[in-house]
């Protein structure tokens, strides 16, 4: 899937992308086709990731947040780096 093809609403979303900015608890996910936030949670990462890495998002939820369409990654969600 593509960042610009995430709706509100949607589940189990699988997405991939460069991390442009992050924080503890959040991402900033480039693909070709746009950005997109992703909250995380330590027990999401498969690996320690850093500015820079390419990621797979995997079972991620579409939520709007004070207007602005994010992804939040359950208890099942992963962030795994992809080379």
């Amino acid at each position: 899937m593509r960042i610009d093809e995430i709706r509100n609403g949607m589940r189990n979303i699988h997405i991939e992308g460069k991390i442009v900015d992050m924080n503890q608890f959040m991402l900033v996910l480039d693909d070709e086709t746009g950005r997109t936030f992703v909250r995380y949670n330590y027990r999401n990462l498969a690996k320690p990731v850093q500015k820079g890495d390419h990621v797979k998002i995997d079972n991620g939820q579409a939520v709007n947040y004070s207007g602005i369409l994010q992804l939040k990654l359950p208890r099942n969600g992963t962030v795994t780096p992809t080379q």
